[in-house]
């Protein structure tokens, strides 16, 4: 149910796909570090400006500049330096996920990853579950000749940042943590409202639980060949890396909680009302 050693990645060419600038560094910073260590060619997609909801464009290309600096800068920590920008609104990807689908199709036959990290479908933020759910819809659309060509023998890896998934896969971030901790103090501008610093600590300290004594923090994935999700529905993989529910599900869940309510509150009238 959950590994019991800890692995490494083996790749030529990476695709990060980070829905925000800082996402990069918080889900996968020890993986990329071990992988720009071992001469991987890592390209960063910060997929969208991280301006929140800003509504006056100059504030916003501000803010966005601001962030997508930061991030460059955390990742030369880690021995990073092939960034690019995507410039899609913050909290809007599930406004028009073709669009996006149509940039990561365009990003796979560029750059021919053998190895993406990408945010696990079961997240809480709405933008990292659309990156997900797209860069799916694309592995599964495209057709297999043109798959063999742009992802050959690819992996797919999903992170985790605000839900935890169940990991099929689990890194030794230990060698590489300092560099971690480094690369996450320069996203000055997110920390100063929240320390997800150590959130992301906490969780990469608990990931070390099934791990050797030598092991002080883990980096949990679900990894998969894309040749599985070609096949394999995108409900069931979000089930697989769960815990979440689907929107259906969701709904069942709400209205059972509200019959449930009603019927409490039935209960306290007729015992008020002495019937």
């Amino acid at each position: 149910m959950i590994p019991y050693r800890a692995s490494t990645f083996s790749a030529r060419r990476v695709l990060v796909l980070a829905p925000h600038p800082d996402d990069e560094v918080f889900g996968c910073g020890a993986a990329l570090a071990s992988l720009s260590e071992s001469g991987a060619d890592v390209t960063v997609y910060l997929v969208t400006d991280g301006a929140g909801s800003e509504p006056d464009h100059a504030r916003r290309r501000e803010i966005g500049e601001r962030r997508a600096a930061e991030s460059r800068q955390a990742l030369r920590h880690i021995g990073i330096t092939k960034v690019r920008q995507g410039g899609f609104y913050d909290r809007n990807l599930l406004v028009d996920p073709g669009r996006l689908a149509e940039e990561f199709e365009r990003l796979i036959r560029e750059i021919r990853p053998d190895l993406v990290f990408l945010p696990s479908p079961a997240e809480v933020h709405p933008d990292h579950r659309a990156v997900a759910q797209a860069f799916l819809s694309v592995v599964r659309g495209l057709p297999e000749a043109d798959t063999l060509e742009a992802l050959p023998e690819a992996h797919l890896a999903f992170f985790e940042i605000s839900q935890p998934i169940r990991p099929n896969f689990l890194l030794d971030a230990t060698p590489y943590q300092e560099k971690k901790e480094q690369a996450m103090q320069a996203y000055v501008s997110q920390i100063g409202g929240k320390d997800y610093p150590s959130l992301v600590l906490a969780l990469t300290a608990y990931r070390r639980m099934t791990l050797g004594p030598h092991v002080r923090f883990a980096e949990g994935y679900f990894v998969l060949p894309v040749s599985v999700c070609r096949v394999v529905a995108a409900e069931r993989i979000l089930r697989v890396l769960g815990p979440s529910l689907s929107p259906a599900e969701l709904g069942e869940v709400r209205s059972l909680e509200n019959e449930r309510i009603w019927v409490k509150a039935g209960a306290f009238l007729r015992t008020l009302l002495g019937r």
